[in-house]
């Protein structure tokens, strides 16, 4: 039910504070530029589109700030 730019990645992502990682696509940038701790932020659906699930989140996208260190993902894997 998603409207997925292709291609696209499908990957763990690591939110910061949380315990485990969620499944989640990412889009914005070539495969090929996607990597073990690139930072991302949520894009999410218009406000008044909300329901308060996880399916408000469309897709995550790539923040430009520099890659999170190793140990901050390593034992998420």
């Amino acid at each position: 039910g998603r409207d997925l730019q292709l291609p696209y990645v499908a990957a763990s992502v690591a939110l910061d504070g949380a315990d485990i990682s969620i499944f989640a696509a990412v889009q914005e940038c070539a495969v090929a530029d996607v990597r073990m701790g690139m930072r991302v932020e949520a894009v999410w659906k218009p406000d008044e589109e909300r329901t308060g699930s996880f399916d408000d989140v469309l897709y995550f996208r790539p923040t430009g700030e520099p890659d999170a260190a190793p140990d901050t993902y390593l034992n998420r894997l």
